[in-house]
């Protein structure tokens, strides 16, 4: 079995480079196909940029966990291969990823909520990082309710620091399986909620409970077009599109865009196919797509919650947070994972059906991070005359 270098030395390198504490602005939810086919979208926003490759994890490779303070922590081998996007600073581990039974975890910003469990009570060999939690679940598990057996049972999952971060990592996880069962996972005040996730949608703070209650406030909008409204003697028209949607919030904070993940992933028309599906729910994530410059913060005025560049030299500025790095969909049920990038656009696929994960060592594939549009100017033909 091929052995990766346990995380805190994978991340030592990474802690000289003094990187920024990110804000995050992902967003989470899924479709399903009139075939049945299982779709899970996610956008991934970050304040500098991940340089994410696909990770490649065979069965088989062995990972050992991080206890506090630095020292060795659960160790496990991989029964089910997986794959996921990484990230430069810990290219071991995936921010978002799919095994081969169809398990997808996604793993979100949680800031000013995330408290993991009591580190002076941590047992060494059950211990885990935030940032590890999906690679272990990935590798372990077949369902959701393997998932949250295990985290139940099987692992402590301690509060402790980042290296690369210098502090902890604030975050909870999108959960669900090959059947379309979700659940979220969040470890607030040192205690495991888990909630079932019927919505399938996901953003960032404040927690899932809250989040939900939220939506009752939207619960009158709808995709149907309102024609007009009568008001005593006065008539108010509808002189555009998309009049039943009038209210639905347009920023881009965690609770609105729940809000309009929970609303357009249902109202979203499911292709009758997998691969119309996936088309749809990029469509739907284009409506999430956060360019450079949409959200910045100020360097004199950062707080726990809205840290954009921890460090700034000379007088204060404004400077970008979040851009979307990439999106990615994972279909549970065909086994087959989608991404684009901020620069590439074009959609890459990798099939997990087609990878031998008895094949020892992880690999990586890296993904079009180019704007590089195709010139179709050769291709022009003549206009067929229309028939009388």
């Amino acid at each position: 079995m091929q052995k990766l270098p346990k995380s805190l030395v994978v991340l030592a390198a990474a802690v000289a480079l003094n990187l920024p504490t990110p804000a995050l602005a992902c967003t989470a939810f899924q479709l399903k196909s009139n075939d049945g086919a299982q779709i899970y979208f996610r956008s991934m926003e970050f304040g500098y940029p991940f340089n994410s490759k696909m990770l490649i994890v065979p069965r088989g490779t062995e990972y050992t966990g991080t206890a506090p303070g630095g020292k060795p922590g659960k160790k496990w081998a991989v029964k089910y291969g997986f794959v996921g996007l990484n990230v430069d600073v810990l290219p071991t581990a995936v921010a978002d990823g799919q095994n081969e039974k169809g398990l997808a975890i996604g793993m979100l910003y949680l800031p000013g909520y995330a408290q993991y469990q009591d580190p002076a009570a941590a047992p060494a060999d059950q211990s885990l990082g935030s940032w590890e939690v999906p690679n272990y679940l990935l590798a372990n598990c077949a369902t959701v309710d393997e998932a949250v057996a295990a985290l139940k049972n099987n692992v402590y999952v301690a509060q402790q620091e980042f290296v690369p971060f210098k502090e902890v990592l604030p975050v909870h996880w999108w959960i669900g399986d090959a059947s379309g069962k979700v659940v979220v996972v969040e470890y607030v005040d040192g205690k495991l909620n888990v909630y079932d996730a019927p919505l399938g949608t996901l953003t960032n703070s404040p927690p899932y409970d809250w989040q939900t209650i939220n939506v009752g406030n939207y619960v009158d909008l709808s995709p149907v077009n309102v024609p007009e409204r009568t008001l005593g003697a006065f008539t108010s028209v509808n002189y555009g599109q998309g009049s039943g949607a009038i209210g639905l919030p347009g920023d881009l904070s965690p609770p609105s865009r729940f809000i309009r993940a929970a609303l357009f992933s249902h109202w979203a028309t499911p292709g009758a196919t997998a691969n119309e599906t996936v088309n749809l729910g990029f469509h739907v994530l284009n409506t999430f797509d956060i360019f450079n410059g949409a959200i910045q913060s100020n360097t004199a005025d950062q707080t726990a919650n809205t840290k954009g560049f921890l460090t700034s030299s000379g007088q204060p500025k404004f400077v970008n947070t979040d851009t979307t790095e990439w999106a990615v969909a994972h279909d549970r049920t065909n086994l087959k994972t989608y991404v684009r990038t901020y620069n590439g656009l074009t959609i890459q696929m990798v099939d997990l059906k087609a990878i031998d994960f008895d094949q020892p060592g992880a690999r990586v594939i890296a993904l079009q991070n180019d704007f590089a549009p195709e010139d179709i100017t050769s291709k022009a033909e003549p206009l067929a005359a229309k028939a009388e």
